[in-house]
């Protein structure tokens, strides 16, 4: 029996949704293909892929785990060599990762960008912390991720699209909102915090605190900058932020800038080192930087013309490490 890339296309949406019953929906097959798919795999590795208990998802198997990797790498090349044979990368499809924070920021202008320009261009993304996107790049599972970086390893390659300072989120009715100027890091800390609890985001928004020799009390944590941003306008605390939102998520929130000079957070675009780049990410790419610029550009209103002209400086030479 041979492989083919009907079996390992049912093999991955298995493993990535969980069920047979779902890959079938995704995919728009029957639920029997499926399972004969893996068993046929399996048959074929003489070793399982699927941990299996009734009721419960389906969960990767060490095996599997190695096994979907190879699949992702393959499907991707072949992905690659399509979209060149017929010598149109607008029609391949590119699966991309976007940290979850900012997913709400960049993503929606970033798919109506590339829908707009290259509606033939299939984009399928995942959401994610910094590690989950991190380990979706080494497995082949994404081909590139919009993200943080927060000590990156040498093995992901990184495009710097903008560096973002911490800023600060208070209550609109309180006295820090009212203060003139810039904010001090000592009066964020009198408040109770509000803390975004993410793997790697945690560590990074305390350190400006840490680095002032301060330790301010942590009332609440939570995964979501939409709960924070609701929490914040309900007077529930003070939090310290770096992804920038629609202040219409939250009226009774107000972004402040922060008066210490603090660590700066890249944004970037996120690559496997060594990697081969398809045409069809390379387009993606590219959607990515334009909607970043437009999302920054808004934000700074008047003062985006400089901001979208230095992106522009950057881009033809990228920074990339």
């Amino acid at each position: 029996m041979r492989v083919s890339l009907r079996l390992l296309r049912y093999f991955t949406a298995a493993a990535e949704t969980g069920s047979t019953t779902a890959a079938a929906k995704l995919l728009n097959v029957s639920q029997p293909s499926i399972s004969v798919a893996i068993r046929e795999l399996e048959a074929l590795f003489d070793d399982t892929l699927f941990t299996r208990e009734s009721g419960a998802k389906m969960t990767l198997t060490r095996f599997g785990v190695r096994k979907l990797a190879e699949a992702h790498q393959l499907l991707n090349a072949a992905a690659s060599f399509e979209a060149d044979d017929s010598g149109d990368a607008a029609a391949g499809e590119v699966q991309i990762g976007v940290f979850s924070t900012i997913a709400p920021v960049y993503l929606p202008e970033l798919l109506r960008i590339a829908r707009a320009r290259f509606p033939d261009l299939s984009i399928r993304f995942i959401e994610g912390d910094l590690m989950q996107l991190e380990d979706a790049l080494r497995s082949s599972r994404i081909e590139l991720a919009l993200m943080y970086d927060v000590g990156l390893p040498a093995d992901i390659e990184r495009e710097c699209l903008a560096e973002l300072r911490p800023y600060a989120l208070v209550p609109a009715q309180s006295k820090l909102a009212k203060k003139a100027g810039r904010l001090s890091l000592h009066d964020l800390a009198k408040e109770p915090l509000i803390l975004i609890d993410l793997p790697h985001s945690r560590e990074f928004l305390m350190a400006p605190f840490w680095q002032c020799g301060l330790a301010p009390e942590v009332r609440y944590r939570a995964t979501s900058l939409a709960l924070v941003r609701g929490m914040v306008a309900n007077g529930l605390g003070v939090s310290l932020l770096i992804t920038q939102g629609d202040q219409t998520m939250a009226a009774g929130a107000i972004e402040r800038p922060i008066r210490e000079e603090t660590i700066r957070q890249p944004l970037v675009i996120a690559r496997p080192a060594r990697a081969s780049r398809t045409k069809a990410s390379e387009l993606v790419a590219q959607c990515m930087r334009d909607a970043v610029d437009a999302a920054l550009a808004r934000r700074a209103g008047q003062g985006g013309k400089a901001a979208s002209k230095a992106a522009s400086s950057r881009r033809r030479a990228p920074s990339l490490r």
